[in-house]
């Protein structure tokens, strides 16, 4: 692990070292200095991780611990979807009327409620309260999105909206990268020492060896999931959080056309 962080941290140095020097940089450092995109790219990183908690990890819980269908599961990521388009209309009305700030805020603050309702998600809520808790994230991630990219196309200049877009799009991408990495360890972390090991993991998500599985070791591996994924969205809350003190960033009385 210590060898792949330097690793790393190599490509890093080395990567900023050619941007400075490149005559046409991919990413102009310079872009950094303005507050608007600092703030909006930060937000991207992280809301890309919060997305990814939810869009990876959410249907191991409806399947594993709820012991529903596919079909089920499905449901229940489609309206995150619902939540992200919706808000994504709405914010692009309200900021016109309100500010870049409010509809960020409003967006960190769905993130955060998603996240807690998914942090007190049991198996006996049912998949709706899972499905609200997807939507509201999903709604989160509506708001934010169509803030951040709106605002940063719009505080630069026509020949730099091309490299300003494709910076907060890359910044989500590392964001869903590192949040998958950091999620997933902590999953499977949870999950290292349960009876039975991965391969009774393995078993329970699927529903046609779920059944054959003794009913003792079948409910030890749903408390361990359970509390697995009750640390990932927990961390996932805290990563909400954090947007949310991002958004107070954004310079108040900023819209579309001011």
């Amino acid at each position: 692990l210590g060898a792949w962080v330097a690793l790393a941290a190599v490509c890093l140095a080395g990567f900023l070292v050619q941007e400075r020097r490149a005559a046409e940089p991919m990413m102009p450092l310079g872009l950094w200095k303005r507050r608007i995109i600092a703030t909006g790219n930060a937000g991207s990183l992280v809301t890309g991780a919060v997305m990814i908690g939810v869009t990876s990890f959410l249907p191991a819980y409806v399947q594993g611990v709820m012991g529903r269908t596919p079909a089920i599961a499905g449901f229940v990521l489609a309206s995150m979807s619902v939540g992200w388009a919706t808000a994504s209309t709405l914010g692009g009305r309200l900021m016109v009327r309100t500010s870049y700030r409010f509809v960020a805020l409003l967006g960190g603050a769905c993130l955060i409620a998603g996240s807690a309702l998914l942090v007190l998600l049991r198996p006996e809520a049912g998949p709706l309260w899972a499905a609200a808790g997807s939507c509201l994230v999903g709604a989160g991630m509506g708001f934010t999105s169509t803030t951040y990219l709106v605002s940063i196309q719009t505080s630069v200049s026509w020949n730099e909206r091309g490299v300003a877009t494709s910076s907060t799009l890359f910044m989500r991408m590392v964001g869903a990268a590192l949040g998958a990495a950091l999620l997933g360890a902590v999953l499977n972390f949870g999950l290292a020492h349960t009876v039975g090991g991965m391969a009774a993991v393995n078993q329970m998500m699927q529903p046609a060896t779920r059944s054959r599985l003794d009913p003792a070791l079948l409910a030890d591996l749903m408390q361990a999931m359970a509390r697995a994924l009750r640390n990932v969205y927990g961390i996932a809350g805290v990563l909400s959080l954090v947007t949310f003190g991002l958004a107070l960033g954004i310079p108040r009385g900023l819209k579309p056309g001011r």
